[in-house]
């Protein structure tokens, strides 16, 4: 069973951040993707999501895909889960459907068939604010006809944005691993995520600091041995959509996110990049491996001597995320991981 747990939201620069990942690294992670919904509907957004799988998932790799988020298609046959778990298990990727306490009986029958397809479990996604999730937790396994042992349990804290969040979360998430001991799970998986929806407000062209309080939660949690899960360099709601913002990173240190943002596209378009990529590899937070910590490492480092093209909002998010995985797994001491920093 693998020891982080990625929660992703199937951005095309996420999925170029996976492509990325050290083959001895990919079997010690499994990202979870939410699939995010868009305009064009469940079935396109199943299809997106199926075609970005194909292009770039390391071969084997294992992850699990909650489509929680996508609407009921209005008509046809056809149904989003099914149709990924279909597709996923054609291209050689095992996959676990994730479940909610509260998903309808359609719902749960998609996610019992995709995981009797794929043999490899679920996992139920539970919210820690919940007093019944022990029960909910049954009836999930009763309903998608599984054992705890082939499941793996997520208990979702999802966004801390305060210290006063932190401190709420604790003593709940703590309450219910109490009973998690009861029964064998697959895994017990504690997530959480930090980074706000938008860094639009945090001040141009200075690095500022954001605190990983999902880290911090975790940590206070890890002498229950559970696993780690956070958002990556994400808000954890799937973003709606908009227009790109202007250049900037998210570069993942030991307790913080070092933020770099430009005030605005300039008639240059994306050039300021150069400029934002050049301070971090100037900054303190730049790992001693340089440009070889990471594949996103490497793409910040040619950036800075001006030696690519600046990319845009995707290609940025890829940067940042490639990066943080390597980051987490340094810290998590993962075979396959860069040296320490």
């Amino acid at each position: 069973m693998a020891d982080y747990f990625p929660i992703l939201h199937g951005r095309a620069g996420e999925f170029d951040a996976i492509d990325q990942i050290p083959d001895e690294l990919a079997p010690h992670l499994l990202p979870i993707f939410d699939v995010a919904a868009t305009t064009h509907g469940p079935i396109h957004d199943a299809r997106t999501f199926s075609r970005r799988a194909q292009d770039t998932l390391p071969r084997d790799m294992t992850i699990a895909v909650d489509a929680h988020h996508l609407p009921d298609p209005a008509t046809g046959l056809r149904r989003p889960l099914p149709d990924i778990a279909e597709d996923l298990h054609q291209w050689g990727n095992p996959m676990l459907p994730v479940a909610h306490p509260h998903d309808s009986p359609a719902r749960l029958a998609d996610i019992r068939d995709a995981a009797a397809l794929h043999g490899h479990g679920a996992v139920l996604r539970l919210d820690p604010t919940d007093d019944d999730a022990e029960t909910r937790a049954h009836h999930l396994l009763s309903a998608i006809d599984l054992h705890a042992e082939h499941t793996v349990l997520l208990l979702d804290a999802a966004h801390l944005r305060s210290e006063h969040d932190l401190t709420r979360a604790e003593p709940l998430v703590r309450k219910h691993l109490s009973w998690t001991h009861r029964h064998p799970w697959k895994a017990v998986v504690v997530a959480a995520g930090a980074m706000p929806r938008s860094i639009a407000h945090l001040p141009p062209n200075t690095p500022t600091p954001l605190r990983r309080f999902d880290l911090d939660l975790w940590q206070r949690l890890h002498d229950h041995h559970v696993r780690f899960a956070d958002y990556g360099i994400a808000h954890p709601r799937p973003a709606t959509g908009g227009w790109g913002p202007p250049p900037n990173l998210r570069y993942t240190d030991h307790d913080v996110w070092w933020t770099y943002r430009a005030a605005a596209r300039d008639d240059n378009g994306n050039s300021a990049i150069h400029d934002l990529c050049r301070t971090l590899v100037a900054a303190d937070h730049w790992p001693t491996l340089g440009r070889h910590f990471s594949w996103g490492d490497e793409q910040i480092a040619l950036r800075a001597t001006r030696h690519a093209t600046p990319g845009t909002a995707r290609h940025w998010l890829a940067w940042g995320t490639s990066h943080h995985l390597a980051h987490v797994a340094n810290h998590l001491g993962l075979p396959g991981a860069p040296p320490a920093r």
